[in-house]
């Protein structure tokens, strides 16, 4: 079963919740993090809608603010 991560963060590097998540995960677990891979915000959408069909499992990590 192929799990996919889409991660939404866009500062990934200032988290500390989200960040020890998307590093605890195994390796066979492919994390997809849209800020580092689109940081001009012009997002493939074709490539992205073909790994979310790729995907078996798919989680949505994104950071909540209370």
């Amino acid at each position: 079963m192929k799990t996919t991560v889409f991660l939404f963060h866009p500062k990934m590097r200032q988290s500390r919740v989200n960040a020890a998540l998307a590093n605890s995960l195994d390796d066979d677990i492919e994390v997809r993090d849209l800020y580092a891979l689109y940081p001009d915000f012009k997002i493939d959408v074709a490539k992205e809608q073909d790994a979310l069909a790729a995907a078996d499992r798919v989680v949505l990590q994104f950071p909540m603010y209370w």
